[in-house]
């Protein structure tokens, strides 16, 4: 198959993640009321700027994918069909996890006034299914586009900044529900569902 169609899918894969996130951020701000933040402004001007070359790359490709050509590597067309399957997926898990959020999302860690500890949906079996998620747009967009620039670009800082925050926003959990927290990280999985 033309490789246009497996950039046309990453394209719309690309949007799709973006939409679903930026309706998520604005309903948020719009409703969020009085909150802490518990990263300063060095975390949020770090992610800037390794995140602006980032999506410049992501953007230059999705115009011109001749741009990154000397990143491609070959690629047999059933990996590229189950990054297809994995792009799907990975929009239909974030606007799932978007819902089971509501107004308690934000991209900085942070504690509302009426914040809520949100155990259903996805949050019902894993704690962190958004990283799981963001994990499994990343490898699909490296299946998608067969450049290990594209697949490496969000990979890295995104790993790096999971295994910095994770243990971080939980602790700030458990500070502010206690034993509640307790007990739902007793019976929920950090990025996958527990097995018992």
């Amino acid at each position: 198959m033309n490789q246009s169609f497996f950039h046309l899918t990453f394209v719309f894969v690309f949007i799709g993640f973006f939409v679903v996130r930026a309706i998520a951020q604005v309903k948020t701000y719009r409703e969020r009321g009085r909150v802490e933040y518990k990263e300063g402004n060095w975390h949020k001007g770090l992610r800037l700027v390794t995140g602006l070359p980032v999506v410049a790359l992501f953007f230059g490709y999705m115009f011109y994918p001749p741009l990154l050509s000397w990143a491609e590597f070959e690629l047999p067309q059933w990996a590229q069909w189950l990054g297809v399957v994995l792009g799907i997926v990975s929009v239909v898990l974030i606007s799932w996890i978007h819902w089971a959020l509501g107004v308690n999302f934000s991209s900085v860690l942070h504690i509302r006034d009426e914040h809520t500890l949100v155990t259903h949906g996805p949050y019902q079996w894993v704690r962190h299914p958004m990283y799981t998620t963001l994990f499994i747009y990343t490898f699909a967009n490296y299946l998608l586009t067969k450049n290990w620039l594209i697949g490496s670009l969000f990979f890295v800082p995104y790993l790096v900044i999971v295994i910095w925050r994770v243990n971080n926003e939980e602790q700030m959990m458990l500070e502010k529900f206690g034993e509640q927290y307790q007990d739902y990280m007793k019976r929920t999985g950090r990025f996958l569902p527990k097995i018992i």
